[in-house]
């Protein structure tokens, strides 16, 4: 029985570890100026495209939103890629990328529209945040 206490004591330890391990490096993502966190890109979008994720042909509130945001990206001469899902395409993923998917699945979880622009993603952004993001990736891009 002793043996037992000490296994299930020993496991939660871990356990706790793990996840203090797994906050930490949540804690250290500071986002941009502009609302958005560094993510791994997903696989497929052209470099310099910005990509709105967002239900097609849906009549909900998400929708005209994510309509809107599209609209106001090609006014402003900004590229901009739909999609409605995506995929990632990493072979031995390190832990910066690992933690950078989660972030792009955290995102977008949180509603559409989902914009992915040089590394950095936000949901729901508005058409000035999303811009700002874009001309701040060039320049540091540029660097």
């Amino acid at each position: 029985m002793r043996i037992l206490m000490i296994l299930v004591l020993a496991g939660g330890l871990y356990g706790a570890w793990q996840w203090w391990q797994d906050r930490e490096a949540a804690s250290e993502v500071i986002p941009s100026p502009n609302g958005f966190v560094p993510v791994e890109m997903p696989a497929g979008v052209a470099p310099g495209a910005v990509l709105v994720l967002a239900p097609r042909n849906c009549p909900s509130e998400q929708a005209r939103r994510t309509e809107a945001l599209v609209q106001q990206l090609d006014r402003a001469g900004i590229p901009v890629v739909r999609g409605d899902g995506f995929s990632f395409d990493v072979a031995d993923p390190t832990r910066e990328q690992m933690a950078g998917i989660d972030r792009a699945v955290e995102v977008f979880k949180r509603g559409a529209p989902a914009v992915f622009v040089h590394g950095m993603a936000m949901s729901n952004p508005t058409a000035a945040q999303t811009i700002a993001e874009y001309r701040a990736g060039r320049s540091r891009s540029a660097r």
